[in-house]
This record gives structure tokens, sequence and C-alpha cells, in this order.
């Protein structure tokens, strides 16, 4: 593997370091740009250089450009900045929907999403009884394994995938229901797949149920989930199921908000 060490003395991946920086130069320039410019712009061989750019080219992230030895940025990245679009947009288009379900269900609820292996909330809107569930905060948490909000999140991606990101953010044990089993998990969030929601029954805090639905983009792909948190006193088979079924209905309302998206 051709690792490097980088300023904070991190190993780093050379090929991905230079792919990286070739886009980047491209970018810079904007238009087309020749391989001769990339080549000097990075003090880098030329053959190095056109080596990376046709493996770029093969994922669509580089195309040829109007002459031989000319290139521009390709369609892919366009597929990328969409991505990073709708996830910054999606408060603004879920408060209406997480807005109306707060007021349904008169429960917690969590919009969230996954970057770098860690779920993080976007928004929150608290319950509207005097008994409420303490809704946890703003930002970053790895307690995805034990909250319906992660275990959607998790629920799609590869099983190596949902590996690597236990093993290196751990399974803490937040109560005596909280699983801490790879495997388990694994079956769990098949069995979320097949219902289509997922479940935390106090899980990550006792006396607190809470169910999780996925939002999609216009692939299909999980981007975000949403939840909605209720304490065991309240968390009647009548009303979880008015709760399942208002979530499921407000994440595919949300799907439709995100694929009428401009940028989608």
């Amino acid at each position: 593997m051709d690792t490097q060490t980088d300023t904070k003395g991190e190993k780093t991946i050379q090929s991905v370091d230079r792919a990286l920086a070739i886009l980047e130069v491209m970018a810079r320039h904007r238009g087309e740009v020749t391989l001769a410019t990339i080549s000097e712009a990075l003090s880098l061989n030329a053959s190095t250089c056109h080596h990376i750019i046709k493996t770029l080219m093969a994922r669509h992230y580089v195309r040829p450009g109007t002459a031989r030895g000319r290139y521009m940025l390709g369609s892919q990245l366009v597929v990328l900045a969409d991505a990073v679009n709708v996830k910054a947009e999606l408060p603004g288009r879920a408060k209406a929907v997480l807005d109306a379900l707060n007021q349904i269900t008169e429960e917690a609820v969590h919009l969230a999403v996954l970057e770098g292996g860690e779920m993080i909330t976007l928004v929150k809107r608290e319950a509207r009884h005097a008994l409420r569930v303490d809704s946890g905060s703003i930002g970053k948490s790895r307690a995805m394994h034990a909250t319906a909000t992660g275990k959607i999140l998790l629920s799609e991606l590869p099983e190596t995938e949902i590996r690597r990101i236990t093993s290196e953010h751990g399974m803490q044990k937040f109560t005596g229901n909280t699983c801490t089993d790879v495997d388990a998990l694994i079956t769990e969030l098949e069995e979320t797949r097949e219902r289509g929601h997922s479940e935390d029954r106090e899980e990550f805090q006792l006396y607190v149920v809470c169910l999780g639905a996925a939002v999609r983009d216009t692939t299909g792909r999980i981007i975000a989930s949403i939840s909605v948190s209720t304490p065991i006193n309240r968390a009647t088979p009548e009303h979880l199921a008015l709760v399942r079924d208002e979530l499921m209905a407000a994440g595919r309302t949300l799907s439709l908000n995100v694929s009428d998206s401009p940028e989608a």
C-alpha cells in the first residue's frame, strides 16, 4: 500500500491523496485542463498523473476534453455534490414534516444523519406533554447501536461497514437492554429492513421507547433518519401503532421533499 505521513504524523494513502489533488487542480482551473498543467501544478511525473486520471475517468470523476491530453471534471462529482446539498438543506426541508409529526404524536422527534461513522442529530422537537423524555442534544453521538434513529442509518450499510463502525466506536452498554454483540445487532438490522422501521425499547434510556424511520434520496438510498421517543408509561400498543404509522408516513413525505429538491 502506498502510504505516506501527513503533517500531523498520521498515515495516509498517497495514491488517494494524489487523485484528490488532481481533482482540486481541475476545479481551480475550471473548464478543460491539460495533462501538462496538472503535472506541473502537483510536481508529479506526467505518466503517474495519466494513470490516476485514467482511473478517475473509469469512475466518471473525470472525462475527456475536446482535444487529446485535455480533461474535464466528470458527472460523478455532481452526484456527490447533490448528496452534500441535500443534507445541508434537510433541516429546512424537514421543518414542516417534523412539526406535524410532533403535533400529531405529541412526542419528542429527532432528525439525524450519518457522517464519518457517527450519528449527527440535526433537529429535535421536544414532547408536548408535561412528562417528557430526555431527548438528548443536537450534535454527534456514538449510540447508533442503541437508538432507533441510529439503527435506521445502519440498517442498509454493508455488513463489513457495520462491523467497522461498531469496532471503531464500540458498543457501549447504556442499559440492561442495550445490544453489545455485533452479530445480534446485524440480525436485528435485517429485521429492521424487513419491517421498515427500527425500535429502541429502553436500550439507550430506561423507561423510554423509540421508533425510527428512513428518509431516502432519489436513488432510494437512506440519507437520514427520523424518530419519535415516548416514555414507557405512554407506550401502549395503540399509541405505538399511531406513532409508527405517522412516523413512516413522515419519512415518505420527507423523502418526496428531498426528491423534489432542485439539486436532486
